[in-house]
């Protein structure tokens, strides 16, 4: 089995632990043979559930596999047999003798020849090698620790007793990065797309369905920043915790994997469109019929030096291509001009940032001091702040000083904080 299709055992056995299915993750593991969960032995040896352990211990090894495994086994039947001898059911033990313990005659008959002695004894502690034989409990905790050191020591188990270290809900996560991936290849990628069901690949709405909210850029100086796409974990079949921590990672994949998609990247020039600098203006890239489905062909001498800036670095061990999917080339002339939207801010805007998860939220700082919230889908200003100091004794007399002159204050820079639950703005005195 590949080392993909191993991993991918050890996500689904997670996927079952966090469900709570707990007979089909002993199950995975066995058939799997990939992990052998030794808190799991341990219960089931300590209960005296003697089938139980060794059909588990089958998925791993078997009787003759080596001295370790032979090992293994016949101290576990051995204690069975001790335990029938000391509820003097006379019959099961003669059963566990002919059936369990007759294989290990082969290889110590003398062994197997004392053990069968203790059927002659009314009290196998009369037996000098098990005069010291306590009670049931101790005697599996004792057994015990004697199957660890040699399941340890057994070459077979080996790799195979530690589970991978995983981030909580590995596997949703994958699936909310797949479905984000395939919304992205369609032509109008919408930040809250209705995924139905998981057993077909996502299906694009039509053609006239309705826009995905552009990203939002300065009218001054060339700026790039992604176009909006949403993690789906808060919309998909999944809860978004796993999907909104990977947000970032996506982001920079898929800026490499979206070959087959629109251009993530939005440049604006100051020449190219005058805005008045109290608005937030929205722009839209213009639409260019592509050449197959899916795939968009642009043709410019500036393509490959912008696919190399915007392109990460990765390392990729194992990856599948489908064998329809074709090398797009990007193009400067496919970055979005067309205005679709102002907002007012009402004073020259100096700083932008838009949220690292939900991308129609975005915050402004401008020229008066304050800072915005917008919510470009909604075309609504959610909250506005003027710039208050909180302790102005905490400041410096010079800062003091100028402050009580009413000297003007202006937002230099706003920013969120990594997962979007902070803002921060750097406000100056404009002389």
């Amino acid at each position: 089995m590949s080392s993909l299709s191993r991993e991918l055992v050890f996500l689904i056995l997670q996927f079952l632990e966090e469900e709570k299915f707990k007979e089909s993750v002993h199950k995975l593991e066995k058939e799997s043979g990939f992990f052998f969960n030794m808190k799991y032995f341990e219960e089931k040896v300590q209960a005296g559930e003697w089938e139980e352990v060794e059909k588990y211990l089958s998925g791993f090894t078997k009787v003759d596999d080596n001295r370790y495994s032979m090992k293994i086994f016949f101290e576990i039947r051995k204690q069975k047999y001790l335990e029938a001898l000391d509820g003097q059911d006379k019959a099961k033990a003669v059963e566990i003798l002919v059936n369990d313990l007759k294989v290990f005659s082969t290889f110590n008959e003398e062994l197997y020849k004392e053990i069968t002695q203790l059927l002659t004894l009314g009290n196998f502690r009369e037996n000098e090698q098990l005069s010291k034989y306590g009670d049931t409990k101790t005697a599996r905790s004792i057994m015990l620790i004697e199957l660890k050191k040699l399941i340890e020591a057994n070459p077979l188990f080996r790799d195979k007793l530690a589970f991978p270290t995983l981030k909580p809900s590995r596997l949703r996560t994958l699936i909310n990065q797949s479905l984000n991936w395939q919304h992205q290849l369609c032509k109008n990628p919408r930040p809250n797309p209705d995924i139905k069901t998981l057993f077909t690949d996502h299906s694009c709405t039509p053609p006239n369905g309705p826009l995905a909210p552009a990203p939002v850029n300065l009218p001054v100086a060339a700026v790039a920043k992604p176009s909006a796409y949403t993690s789906l974990g808060a919309h998909g079949p999944f809860p978004p915790t796993a999907a909104a921590a990977n947000a970032g990672a996506l982001a920079g994949w898929m800026a490499n994997a979206s070959a087959s998609s629109s251009v993530q990247a939005a440049v604006v020039a100051a020449s190219s469109i005058p805005v008045p600098q109290n608005q937030v203006s929205v722009l839209k890239r213009p639409r260019t019929p592509p050449t197959a489905p899916g795939i968009v062909d642009y043709q410019s001498p500036d393509h490959e030096q912008l696919m190399k800036r915007l392109r990460p670095a990765q390392s990729i061990e194992e990856v599948t291509y489908p064998t329809s999917r074709q090398q797009a080339s990007w193009s400067l002339d496919d970055l979005p001009r067309t205005v679709a939207l102002t907002m007012h801010q009402g004073s020259a805007v100096t700083s932008m940032d838009f949220h690292p998860s939900h991308h129609t939220l975005l915050l402004v700082g401008s020229a008066n001091g304050e800072v915005t919230l917008w919510d470009l889908g909604l075309r609504e200003r959610l909250v506005s702040k003027p710039f208050k100091v909180w302790e102005m004794t905490a400041c410096s007399l010079q800062f003091q000083a100028s402050f009580v002159k009413d000297a003007p204050i202006s937002v230099n820079r706003v920013t969120w904080n990594s997962d979007g639950s902070l803002v921060g703005m750097c406000p100056s005195i404009r002389n």
